[in-house]
């Protein structure tokens, strides 16, 4: 392992989406799953059943990866998807989507992870909740940045890399 790179210990993930009666869960599901490495997420969906303000059908879709070689896989791959400037992006917004728990959080386009891409967004989006270990002594914000950043630079000299 390189000294100037951080070791990434990504302790949970957890993918949350609603599906809205409009839409057709299955599809939905596929968005999900093209944003976790292959076959870490199937088998692992669990859908809820819920209503709207206004009465309308909603099914909540959630999965849990806790293993922590499985949940780095995933934060590698979700990095994998995302373009340059959504790459950049996550970075300079990297403050807000942090919080002092060492959580990374992530919005994700419907619609383009179906089509296997990774746009960021705010509203009709799935959520992804990264737990990260934070060195002691280190501040969650700065250490986080450290571990996308190296994330980013392995992926752009070889997205092969897989972590120890």
């Amino acid at each position: 392992m390189d000294a100037g790179r951080p070791t990434i210990d990504v302790l949970s993930v957890e993918v949350s989406t609603l599906a809205h009666a409009t839409e057709d869960e299955e599809k939905v599901e596929r968005a999900v799953l093209s944003l976790l490495p292959e076959g870490l997420g199937e088998g692992r969906l669990k859908r809820q059943r819920l209503s709207g303000y206004h009465k309308d059908p909603l099914t909540l879709i959630t999965t849990k990866i806790k293993k922590r070689k499985g949940a780095t896989q995933a934060l590698r791959h979700m990095i994998g998807l995302l373009s340059p400037l959504d790459r950049e992006r996550l970075l300079e917004e990297i403050e807000e989507r942090v919080d002092q728990a060492g959580n990374l959080y992530i919005r994700l386009d419907k619609q383009k992870a179906l089509k296997g891409e990774g746009v960021l967004v705010e509203v009709g989006s799935i959520r992804m909740k990264f737990g990260i270990r934070v060195p002691h002594g280190r501040l969650p914000i700065e250490y986080i940045k450290t571990v996308v950043e190296s994330l980013i630079e392995r992926d752009a000299t070889d997205p092969d890399v897989e972590e120890e």
